[in-house]
């Protein structure tokens, strides 16, 4: 289950494209998820239960670690960032699959 406000969002989008007569399935992109910690930020988007792939971690600088989970073939299926790298959040929400299509 998808309990937070992009879900909802998505599915608002393709409901009023519907209603207007444009016939619209609901898309779930990315959806990656922040916790607001004024201390060291952190965004998370794990990977799809049961995708195959290993974590790569870096520490970047103090507490900004950049961490991936990609597939056998280097596509990026999920992320764990904190601190500075936190702002890399959109950037690499355009390289993930969709949850849902």
């Amino acid at each position: 289950m998808l309990y937070y406000v992009l879900p909802l969002m998505a599915c608002a989008r393709a409901l009023a494209k519907t209603l207007h007569g444009d016939r619209t399935a609901v898309v779930y992109g990315p959806m990656p998820v922040g916790v607001k910690v004024t201390v060291c930020p952190i965004q998370v988007s794990p990977p799809a239960r049961g995708a195959t792939g290993e974590w790569h971690e870096e520490v970047v600088e103090g507490d900004s670690v950049r961490a991936l989970f990609q597939d056998p073939e280097g596509k990026l299926l999920g992320f764990a960032l904190t601190g500075k790298c936190a702002e890399e959040k959109m950037k690499l929400a355009k390289e993930l699959p969709a949850i849902l299509e």
